[in-house]
């Protein structure tokens, strides 16, 4: 059996829908269903009544509730005190994504540092739901992660709470030609559009940029040449010349200044967003509450 089993039917026990469930655990409807069928199975009996509205538990799933909790909280300690016998103490977890590791962990760390002393940072790289999934889990004391109103963090607020550490904007950005003018530039033509270089679909980036483009009123012609998950590779084709490419400006200011890349778009546009750091309320130890007081006046 995996333990996220039991989150999973606890989380659903709360909320009485396989939806707001499946949002809170960070994954789709049919694979959190899938989950919960997989439980039922390992227990040999059905769990939740799905012909109440809202939901309800069976018999068997009121006798394994509580069973469950208690399970679920025992791990949690037992990780706890792995962690403290190891000298856990000393060492904080931060899951966030490739790029933020990049461009906003290394100041948000020199910030913090300086209020708080030295410890010792563990980084998890993935996805803004890979991520919401570790803090949950208690696998991470932060997340940082871009925030914007196409990315819901569907964290239970009575849980968890964040603060802003900063702004960034997606800008478009291209290798210069030798007047200095960009190589590719925007809005392009019908028979000349611009070669773009794209951000994978089920990236967070991605979802900011439609949402920006979606907002504006220009037509634009644009021609994917390379899509990818990494921002850190389109940001080395658009060096190279392959294409244009919407790169956070943390990630391409030094480029911008010293002319390795210019913007693409005459008219400035811009798609801004929000970096936002999150944590339990309940912090499991005091470092951990040191660095979050030490960022919310860093964030100030």
């Amino acid at each position: 059996m995996d333990h996220k089993w039991l989150e999973d039917f606890i989380v659903l026990a709360r909320e009485r829908s396989f939806s707001r469930a499946a949002e809170l655990r960070h994954v789709t409807q049919p694979q959190f269903s899938r989950r919960i069928r997989a439980l039922e199975l390992w227990a040999g009996a059905d769990l939740i009544n799905r012909a109440s509205m809202p939901l309800g538990l069976t018999a068997a799933g009121e006798e394994l509730l509580p069973v469950a909790r208690r399970a679920a909280a025992s791990l949690n300690d037992a990780r706890a005190r792995i962690r403290h016998a190891r000298g856990g103490l000393d060492w904080v977890t931060l899951a966030t994504g490739r790029t933020l590791s990049r461009t906003a962990v290394p100041d948000w760390l020199a910030r913090v540092k300086r209020s708080a002393g030295e410890f010792r940072l563990r980084i998890l790289t993935g996805s803004i739901h890979e991520g919401a999934t570790a803090l949950e889990q208690g696998a991470a004391d932060f997340l940082l992660s871009f925030t914007h109103p196409r990315l819901p963090l569907l964290l239970d607020e009575q849980t968890f709470e964040g603060i802003t550490l900063g702004t960034d904007e997606l800008v478009a950005v291209s290798a210069p030609r030798g007047d200095g003018q960009p190589r590719h530039a925007l809005p392009g033509t019908a028979r000349n559009p611009v070669p773009v270089l794209g951000y994978a679909p089920t990236l967070a980036l991605s979802q900011i940029l439609q949402d920006g483009l979606s907002r504006s009123s220009r037509e634009l012609h644009l021609h994917t040449v390379t899509e990818s998950d990494f921002a850190e590779s389109l940001h080395e084709q658009a060096l190279q010349g392959v294409g244009m490419a919407w790169l956070p400006r943390g990630l391409v200011d030094g480029d911008l200044r010293s002319g390795r890349l210019v913007e693409a778009d005459d008219k400035g546009a811009a798609v801004r967003f929000e970096i936002r750091l999150y944590r339990p309320r309940s912090p499991r130890n005091e470092l951990v509450q040191r660095i979050w007081s030490a960022s919310t006046t860093a964030g100030a």
